[in-house]
């Protein structure tokens, strides 16, 4: 048993303007399992997500979390079951370990090395501060800051510190792992990393059989091992399977995944 949301979308439609950019979309999004969403840029992978993650609302159509319309859901409540983890991120002014924490406000979390206290018995384990950043890649970047955990993120502090943007996006991903809600949704979250840390952190991924993870990304290579990966085109879901699947239907996955792999081969893929 999970508690993974169980998220249904039928004939789903958001339009801007009156204009479409997600067009009768139907999707299920099942506990436990990874979802990749992909497509061509304008393709509405990132509107897709939005819908899920309740920050909009359909133009027509239903979404259902555990058989409950989301219009009657609070929309508080609905927060507190996602996490994004985003190319686009906020730089708060904080010390590294408070960069992390705040993805997950309300909870007294403590110092590295220190035993958490606020763990009451009986309650699932939650990752740690600590966790969260080993998770992501993070920690061993973060231990070499000046003051580790502590150290103050902002130049225009005395004792300030700025982090490149690959350091930020693992310290976003940390943020977004320690937030702990049963939906984890990745837009792009390693457009900054290099390679071994993108390797990495799609690893961790799959790691927390209760969590439910919809990932979005250009690069193919790290939907291959997704249960589910759906292809948009338009605003419209033309696609839907497994990676092995997909290449057998010969259709605009395969075509986008024989793209990039053939500049990291001799030969054409076949």
């Amino acid at each position: 048993m999970t508690d993974a949301p169980l998220l249904e979308m039928r004939s789903v439609t958001k339009r801007y303007g009156g204009v479409p950019a997600i067009d009768s979309v139907d999707f299920d999004l099942r506990p436990g399992e990874v979802h990749a969403l992909v497509g061509e840029n304008g393709s509405g992978k990132s509107s897709l997500a939005k819908l899920i993650a309740g920050l909009y609302r359909p133009s027509s159509g239903t979404i259902r979390w555990d058989g409950v319309d989301i219009d009657e859901i609070d929309p508080q409540r609905l927060a507190g079951q996602v996490a994004v983890v985003s190319q686009d991120w906020w730089r708060f002014p904080f010390t590294a370990g408070q960069n992390i924490t705040i993805g997950r406000p309300g909870h007294d979390q403590a110092e590295p090395g220190r035993p958490d206290h606020h763990q009451a018995a009986g309650d699932r384990v939650r990752p740690s501060m600590v966790d969260a950043a080993t998770a992501a890649t993070a920690h061993d970047m973060i231990e070499s800051l000046p003051r580790g955990y502590r150290t103050l993120l902002d130049r225009n502090f005395r004792e300030g510190h700025d982090l490149s943007g690959g350091q930020w996006q693992r310290l976003v991903a940390a943020r977004g792992i320690y937030r702990d809600a049963p939906l984890l949704i990745c837009d792009e979250p390693s457009a900054a990393l290099d390679a071994r840390a993108e390797h990495a952190l799609f690893q961790q991924l799959r790691r927390r059989p209760d969590r439910t993870v919809v990932l979005i990304t250009h690069r193919l290579a790290n939907v291959r091992q997704a249960d589910r990966i759906y292809v948009l085109r338009s605003g419209r879901l033309v696609e839907a399977g497994t990676h092995d699947e997909l290449l057998a239907a010969d259709g605009l996955y395969r075509e986008l995944f024989e793209l990039q792999a053939s500049g990291y081969a001799d030969t054409p893929v076949g």
